[in-house]
């Protein structure tokens, strides 16, 4: 179902627009829908990427984009988010007093 928008723009903005618009073989309104539908795509996108899923855990963003995508060598176990938590936990918590196991080599 289609609703009317009002816009109040600079008269120029407008015209140049309607222009734009022509030349393309499109509408303003059509230029406006797709404008605001690309924006909540982009948002939606960036919402999905912070938000924690269940096999990598609340760590961040880049590490989650990160997790996986190098493989270990023949004969090496693969290291998973919480070997990574693991170890940054030793290094800047020290292992005195934690639960962590030593680094796997």
């Amino acid at each position: 179902m289609n609703t009317k928008l009002t816009l109040r723009l600079d008269e120029r903005l407008i015209a140049r627009a309607k222009d734009y618009a022509a030349v393309h073989g499109s509408s303003v309104s059509q230029m406006v829908a797709n404008y605001f539908a690309a924006l909540t795509q982009k948002a939606d996108a960036n919402a999905k990427a912070t938000k924690p899923d269940n096999a990598a855990g609340d760590v961040g963003p880049v590490t989650r984009r990160l997790t996986g995508i190098l493989k270990a060598q023949p004969g090496q176990p693969q290291v998973n988010v919480d070997d990574y938590r693991a170890y940054l936990e030793r290094k800047y918590l020290g292992s005195e007093g934690k639960n962590t196991p030593p680094a796997k080599r």
